[in-house]
């Protein structure tokens, strides 16, 4: 909803608004991974599944913003006026037109996230200890030996875990194309 705000409305301070979210995209993750770690164990969230939800959600927030707010950009602006000489509000307007409208846009952003998360390595190093909470891709890690590795189950393993965000590529992969070419022509 944000990204709509910063596509449609003119507001105060807007730009310098969308320029913070920008900025918070370029941080690297390494800048914010001791405040996150001491973040999460003073509310009890570290090494567990929600702490590291919870570090993921925030941290897409700006690039979701900055990416839907691309693709609502491009939408035509004359349906939702259409709607508003109807006498539909801002919310019915964004709900029952603007969002069936920008699917694709969403699927797209959806996808690339899925596939961040599911091959995140360094915030599950960080905030998850127990070998028990490992996610698949701590676990590939312990496939090492300490005299000798197992190449082919290394393999087998890593290819597993690639599969997953290439079979959701390929299901969602109409409306992902359809979604990243949405804000680069504009039709």
């Amino acid at each position: 909803m944000a990204a709509y705000g910063f596509a449609r409305f003119e507001f105060p301070l807007r730009n310098y608004f969308f320029m913070a979210l920008v900025f918070f995209f370029c941080l690297p993750l390494q800048a914010i991974a001791i405040p996150v770690f001491k973040l999460l164990n003073s509310i009890n969230l570290l090494n567990t599944l929600p702490g590291l939800i919870l570090v993921h959600s925030a941290w897409g927030v700006s690039f979701a913003t900055i990416f839907l707010r691309n693709y609502f950009a491009t939408l035509p602006v004359e349906v939702e006026e259409a709607a508003k000489v109807d006498g539909a509000s801002d919310f019915r307007v964004f709900f029952q037109i603007v969002l069936p409208m920008s699917l694709p846009g969403i699927v797209s952003f959806s996808v690339i996230q899925f596939s961040w998360v599911w091959s995140d390595f360094f915030f599950a190093l960080l905030y998850i200890h127990s070998p028990e909470k490992y996610l698949v891709t701590q676990r590939l890690t312990l496939m090492r030996g300490i005299y000798q590795t197992s190449w082919d189950l290394l393999s087998a393993g890593s290819i597993m875990v690639m599969a997953v965000p290439v079979v959701l590529y390929m299901v969602l992969q109409k409306y992902f194309i359809r979604g990243m070419m949405g804000w680069v022509v504009k039709g």
